[in-house]
């Protein structure tokens, strides 16, 4: 007896581990001299940053630190800024296989800054560091199998495999010049930077991915100017990752976040403070698909022996749709009560966002959250919190199943407008990219087997005649006869797998 069983590889990505650690930040800080008095705070922030992911055998270990930055008012309602590193370590004990790729992000929780004196100042606050690990996870799909009477009920499909995954932590190290048209840094108030991803280039085992990392500086001008400058600079992102399963026909997902930003004013020739020496981390995460068509078995029999079949429900995906959009978002802001005057500043601190999809249609909605410097008309500074709704939606083809989308989302720039007292018409453009998948659940044969010592008795007639109703299909026909579908449709003359109507058939025995 000859049995044949062929199986196609089906790799899907399965996560690991997931877990978060918290690391409080308590600290006394005590104004160097050459900073002045504390007169009022005005804003008190804490950006996480992370500069090593690291995964064992038994843990995940992110080491960084966290950038205190105390915005504050001194005699004559100047601004100034007090920053201090406070250098972090944490882990998570977790057992990992070789091949497990790890993730970290850090975020603040809360920050708290209390005036203590015009020289003191009590700052409490919480980071959470969220680990993540996963892997290809191999697997496969019974597509065929042959000999020994195995009669199979197939169904063809295209479905993509996880072809690879990996995650890597790169440095960009740049000296950037601030201008000639722009007056020298005496201290830097606030830096962020995005990346943005322009192509991806796949090779035997490599990911080439190229980029721009973008720059926002917001520095207090040395001399006498009591207004705050802004800048932008840019530098370019160009990488190379060592990716198992890279191939050219793949898809990629990518995603480039800053993980940790360092800036420093640096003097030039003349010995002014004109420089910025400048190093980002930047973290990218990716993951391949690979398209195929294969069968599935959704059933099995054999005519000669007593057979075991298993059946289960599979969920099986392919990528119908791949999109990268900038979006336009717009809200107002109302800073009732602020008396406003000038903006100094505006930022976008953060966006949260879900996301879900009809039959054909994906919508991501969520909060952008905008921070707002100003000075108000008798001269004073202020700092306000401000949030607006944004709603997105896309078209998107679906090729037979539910639509599946876990979109990047990042806010790339933000400009304002003062509209009517005390308000603000604020615009954030967002950079949205994902794959869109469709999934199906198939139930399928994940295993069978033939019991080779119990061989099936021939107990029908040569020819048998069964009365079919319409609608009925001739694979359960031949299943309950114990004969092929090709014997029937080939006696009764059938051009498809389906009784058209009422009629009778002759049932060959084979």
């Amino acid at each position: 007896m000859e049995f044949n069983k062929k199986t196609t590889a089906m790799h899907e990505r399965r996560t690991l581990f997931e877990g978060t650690a918290e690391q409080a930040v308590d600290c006394d800080i005590t104004l160097p001299d050459y900073f002045p008095d504390v007169v009022r705070v005005l804003k008190c922030t804490l950006t996480p940053r992370l500069t090593v992911v690291q995964g064992g055998a038994d843990r995940i270990t992110a080491d960084g630190s966290g950038l205190l930055r105390v915005l504050y008012l001194s005699e004559g309602n100047t601004v100034r800024c007090f920053e201090q590193n406070i250098p972090f370590s944490k882990s998570a004990e977790t057992t990992l296989p070789q091949n497990a790729c790890v993730h970290a992000s850090a975020s603040t929780e809360y920050v708290n800054c209390r005036v203590v004196s015009p020289r003191k100042m009590d700052v409490h606050g919480s980071i959470s560091v969220s680990f993540k690990a996963y892997c290809k996870e191999p697997g496969e799909i019974i597509c065929d199998c042959d000999g020994a009477g195995v009669q199979t009920r197939k169904k063809k499909l295209t479905v993509s495999s996880l072809a690879g995954c990996a995650e890597k932590l790169f440095t960009l190290n740049e000296t950037l010049e601030i201008g000639n048209a722009k007056p020298s840094i005496a201290q830097l108030v606030r830096s962020e930077a995005t990346a943005q991803l322009e192509s991806v280039k796949l090779v035997s085992g490599k990911a080439l991915l190229k980029g721009e990392l973008t720059l926002h500086t917001l520095y207090i001008p040395d001399g006498d100017d009591s207004g705050l400058q802004t800048m932008e600079h840019s530098m370019p992102i160009s990488q190379i990752m060592e990716i198992e399963g890279a191939e050219e026909d793949c898809t990629a997902d990518v995603e480039l976040t800053v993980s940790a930003l360092e800036i420093a004013a640096k003097t030039d020739a003349s010995g002014a403070l004109r420089l910025l020496d400048t190093t980002v981390t930047v973290c990218a995460s990716v993951e391949l698909y690979q398209d195929f068509d294969t069968n599935v078995i959704l059933d099995a029999y054999s005519t000669q022996y007593e057979m075991q079949v298993q059946q289960n429900p599979v969920e099986l995906r392919r990528i119908c749709d791949r999109f990268t959009d900038t979006y336009l978002c717009r809200g107002t802001l109302d800073l009732a009560g602020s008396n406003l005057a000038e903006v100094a500043d505006v930022r976008c601190t953060g966006v949260q966002y879900t996301a879900s999809a009809t039959e054909n249609e994906i919508r991501v909605s969520g909060e952008v959250a905008v921070a707002v410097l100003y000075r108000d008309r008798e001269g004073e500074w202020g700092f306000a919190q401000r949030s607006f709704e944004f709603s997105y939606s896309r078209t998107t083809a679906n090729t037979g199943g539910t639509l599946v989308c876990t979109p990047h989302i990042t806010a790339t720039g933000i400009n304002f407008l003062m509209n009517a007292e005390d308000k603000l018409d604020v615009r954030v453009e967002l950079d949205i990219h994902a794959l869109v998948f469709t999934r199906v659940t198939e139930q399928i044969v994940t295993d069978l087997r033939l019991n080779e010592e119990n061989r099936k008795t021939k107990k029908t007639a040569a020819l048998t005649i069964y009365f079919s109703q319409a609608g009925e299909s001739v694979w359960d026909i031949a299943r309950r006869y114990n004969t092929t579908v090709e014997a029937i449709m080939t006696e009764n003359g059938l051009e498809g797998d389906v009784v058209s109507e009422k009629c009778k058939l002759l049932i060959p025995r084979v």
